[in-house]
């Protein structure tokens, strides 16, 4: 299902209803969608284009209208796994060659299922996308299920997926309210992902079958948003796919019979996990119904940011939750509204859920103020332009709206969510949100208190596949950057860039995390959370409204903070990170609800299987150096920590001349220095503590760590030790072995290829030591989620495909198109203003120069067989390996075993 804040055709917001929207936000808007172009192929295909002038990537997307909504609830979960089988091959493709051809590009690719589309996507850099367009073509109909293109395999990694998301919060959450809201035979009763059981009987005569049901052009749209030439780009498509013939296609499940509930429905289930969640879900409606638009106005209403009604309410006043939010999940079929609550550990749940259907009744008795809607509707606007920096995101917004219903929708959207009332929701809130027509679902871990007879963040539309990307093409020149020095010592790097009225700032604090006492391990953490709750000016509420009313973003950490603004808003979001950084006041009860929600987080972190074994191997690999122990820190030392304590670590580290300051966007870089001598006037530089930290180690010998637990789905296994600085010299070697071994696009890299897709022994595999390279020696870490009898398998590969590097050079093929891929994503790099501040951030923290990206070309190019191989003897050591593994495995390797006898993971 979806959320879509997308949009044209405001031009009758003018005479909206009030409170307007700052007609500055709409002039922007008018123009975003003016060279949409939409024709239909005599097959039926449906083929969108959006060039953008300038741009220097494109996207492309082929989306199908079938999803989990279109599937038997027999044999569920079709869709998802036929979106893996995609990549497979054709008669001309073998397994492989799809991530080959992208890798060798320079490209992304990726796909996800929800329930009711099917979308492949390719984002390249705009002088090389059309070899999207010809995979496109081939696999629409030539994909070939069988044994020679993995089939079986591929079952393994797509249940080893299903497996990792119930090691995960809300996962089981999701999957117990859907048969409950909708009833077993609606569309949506079942998780996109699909029953266990199906999964596993699904044949390849199953699938193929499916396959010739649903992929035809008649039933898919092709979208492309970027730098290319529209009448190119329309001959060539029309070259590719005009010949594929359209098809009859199968009948749709009919529109289910409104089904009104009476009761309210709840249900109980024992978590694994550390904290009581709750999950309460409303049927609503489909995309493009009147109340849809409503929907979508009323979640901002009660989740948009820290000045919604159920962030003051559960979180801020009350400090019972840590998370809510709400979610408007309207389909091509009839949806659902939910709100969910992640609990503080030890509050009181039946209060909260009392809360929550409080504020609910509230909306319904009471319209909201002209204030309220006029921030929501704000946020909306600027949320939509803040967007518009992605081609990708533009492109998927494209490809929904043509799928779920038509470009129609697209184009009056923001129109329609503009001019809902405070009438309008006050109506929608009484007709749908009715206590007593909730599905109440609440997982409990067995030390919490039963919620008596009263009646995620919210889980999002499944989207499986492989790693996403959001592209789009900025344009920024990195040598056009000014550098200046502040009286205070403050560094300064500023880029200008005109073509959207944005302005992104981010401060970077450095050496927070080590130079952190032992002894008060947490604080960095805890100042980080609460300098945003109170300031010498403001309270935290005060933040939140001056930064939400005008549809910016602020971040603040222990590392420093950012704000991402519309340009007349500049001199007001830098204001308001100035403050946060500079004059924090620690009000006692937001430092104690801070508190709270670090406990919580540290105990999630000892709950969660993935995260234990994170920790427990960063123990390993660092001992008693500073990056050795949690960033969240210890609970026994943070239940202690105190005001004085967080005043004296934020004021030895928090000074101007210990940050950086990168400016980009839409703004006069010569009257900015002025600016920002007269805005830090008041904020001294001061004299920074020693920094003693005992450079680590590499340890001696093999250490072998296994942690039983037997409430995981799955074995989280970690491998690695200690890696290399930023500035080492084999640098640019070693990202060309990570792409080589471990981090190659696609399943192009060997860990990938071999142990996910020719084994099938896991959804998620890496390994990469250029990754996490700092000031600091990184590590080099490899990961890999599995089944629990498949450990020993995994963590022998892992060690087999070292070795081999390391004893044989990588074929020149390989290299070659590791390099390819290096140097033709760098476009993806300075995609928006945001990524651009990264990079510059790291140019100046690493010392890179203003030419790093020249210095990067012409390193990665020189890069040879040879030299990987050179870099895997030089920096992998596999008779130094640390190997961590959480799982339901014992300390011999093997699964436990169950109840009955048997062991975990039987029966694959």
């Amino acid at each position: 299902m979806r959320t879509l804040l997308s949009l044209l055709a405001v031009t009758t917001l003018a005479t909206a209803a009030e409170p307007t929207v700052d007609p500055r936000l709409l002039a922007t808007a008018r123009t975003l969608f003016k060279d949409l172009t939409s024709e239909t192929l005599p097959n039926g295909l449906k083929v969108v284009m959006l060039p953008i002038p300038g741009a220097k990537t494109v996207t492309t997307m082929v989306a199908y209208k079938v999803g989990a909504g279109d599937e038997s609830k027999q044999m569920t979960g079709l869709s998802h796994y036929l979106e893996h089988l995609l990549f497979k091959g054709t008669d001309k493709l073998v397994p492989g060659d799809i991530d080959r051809a992208t890798q060798k590009n320079g490209g992304h690719n990726n796909a996800y299922t929800n329930e009711d589309m099917t979308v492949y996507h390719f984002d390249f850099a705009a002088d090389r996308w059309m070899i999207a367009l010809d995979i496109e073509a081939d696999r629409m109909r030539n994909c070939r299920i069988d044994d020679k293109h993995e089939f079986q395999q591929e079952k393994g990694a797509v249940i080893s997926e299903l497996k990792g998301g119930e090691d995960r919060p809300w996962d089981l959450e999701y999957k117990a309210i859907l048969p409950r809201l909708f009833g077993k035979a609606d569309p949506y009763s079942h998780p996109v992902i699909g029953e266990e059981q199906h999964v596993r009987a699904a044949t390849a005569e199953i699938i193929t079958r499916y396959y010739d049901q649903w992929y035809h052009p008649n039933n898919a749209t092709l979208v492309i948003v970027g730098g290319f030439d529209p009448v190119t780009a329309m001959a060539k498509v029309k070259e590719l796919f005009s010949s594929i013939p359209k098809a009859e296609l199968p009948e749709r499940v009919p529109t289910p019979k409104p089904n009104p509930r009476a009761k309210q429905v709840r249900h109980e289930f024992a978590s694994k996990f550390d904290v009581p969640r709750a999950m309460i879900g409303f049927n609503g409606v489909a995309v493009g119904d009147p109340d849809d638009y409503v929907f979508d106005v009323l979640s901002q209403v009660l989740s948009g940011g820290r000045t919604s009604r159920l962030y003051r309410t559960l979180v801020e006043k009350e400090q019972l939750c840590a998370e809510v939010d709400a979610s408007n999940s309207a389909g091509r079929y009839p949806g659902w509204f939910g709100v969910s609550m992640e609990m503080l550990a030890g509050k009181d749940r039946v209060k909260a859920e009392q809360l929550l259907f409080a504020e609910l009744q509230a909306l319904a008795g009471k319209p909201i103020s002209d204030a309220e809607l006029k921030r929501v509707r704000q946020n909306m606007v600027a949320s939509y332009i803040f967007g518009r920096e992605s081609g990708h995101s533009l492109c998927d917004q494209i490809a929904r709206s043509a799928t779920y219903k038509d470009l129609d929708y697209l184009t009056t959207y923001l129109d329609k969510a503009l001019a809902v009332t405070p009438a309008d929701i006050q109506r929608v809130a009484k007709k749908y949100l009715d206590e007593q027509a909730a599905v109440v679902v609440w997982s409990i871990p067995p030390e919490a208190k039963p919620a008596g007879k009263r009646g995620s963040s919210t889980v999002a539309p499944q989207r499986h596949g492989k790693a996403d990307a959001s592209t789009s093409g900025g344009g920024f020149d990195l040598a056009k950057t000014q550098r200046v020095v502040l009286k205070n010592g403050m560094k300064v790097l500023m880029l200008e860039n005109h073509r959207l009225p944005i302005v992104v700032a981010m401060a970077s604090v450095a050496d927070g995390r080590l130079r952190e006492p032992l002894e008060k391990a947490g604080v960095a953490a805890l100042v980080g959370m609460t300098l945003e709750e109170g300031t010498a000016k403001h309270t935290g509420p005060e933040i939140a409204a001056i930064i939400e009313d005008v549809g910016g973003s602020l971040k603040l950490s222990a590392n420093g903070g950012s704000v991402k603004v519309l340009t007349p808003d500049t001199d007001l979001g830098l204001g308001l990170l100035f403050e946060c950084l500079a004059q924090p006041s620690f009000p006692a009860d937001r430092l104690e609800a801070m508190r709270e929600q670090l406990l919580g987080e540290i105990a999630a972190n000892e709950s969660e299987p993935r995260k234990r074994a994170s920790e427990a191997f960063m123990k390993q690999v660092y001992g008693d150096h500073p990056y050795g122990r949690p960033s969240q820190g210890n609970a026994a030392v943070v239940e202690k920590l105190t005001a004085e304590d967080c005043k004296t670590f934020h004021q030895a580290l928090f000074v101007p001349n210990n940050t950086t300051l990168v400016l980009v966007g839409d703004f006069d870089a010569a009257t900015m220095v002025a600016k920002l001598e007269a805005m830090t006037a008041d904020w001294k530089s001061g004299d920074l503590p020693k920094l003693a930290v005992v450079a680590p180690a590499i340890g001696e010998k093999t250490v072998e760590k296994i942690i039983s637990d037997k409430t995981a789905a799955q074995t989280h296994v970690y491998i690695g030790h200690l890696g290399i600085r930023r500035n080492d010299p084999d640098y640019y070697q070693l990202e060309v072995m990570d792409n080589v071994l471990g981090v190659g696009p696609g399943f192009t890299d060997r860990l990938s290829s071999t142990l996910r897709d020719r084994q099938g022994l896991a959804y998620t595999v890496r390994a990469s030591i250029a990754g996490s390279a700092g000031e600091q020696p990184g590590a080099f870490t490899g990961y890999i989620g599995t089944f629990p009898e498949k450990y020993t398998w995994v963590r022998d590969g892992f060690m087999k495909e070292i070795n081999r590097l390391r004893d044989e050079p990588p074929t020149a093929a390989e290299v070659d198109a590791a390099k390819q891929y290096l140097l033709g994503s760098m476009p993806f790099r300075l995609e928006t203003t945001g990524d651009a501040a990264a990079e510059l951030l790291a140019i100046e923290k690493y010392g890179l120069g203003l030419d790093a990206f020249d210095k990067y070309r012409t390193a990665i190019a020189a890069v040879t067989p040879a030299d990987v191989q050179a870099m895997a003897k030089k920096h992998l050591d596999p008779a130094k390996m640390i190997v961590v593994a959480v799982g339901p495995i014992g300390e011999d390797g093997q699964p436990l075993k169950t109840k009955d006898g048997g062991k975990k993971g039987d029966g694959r």
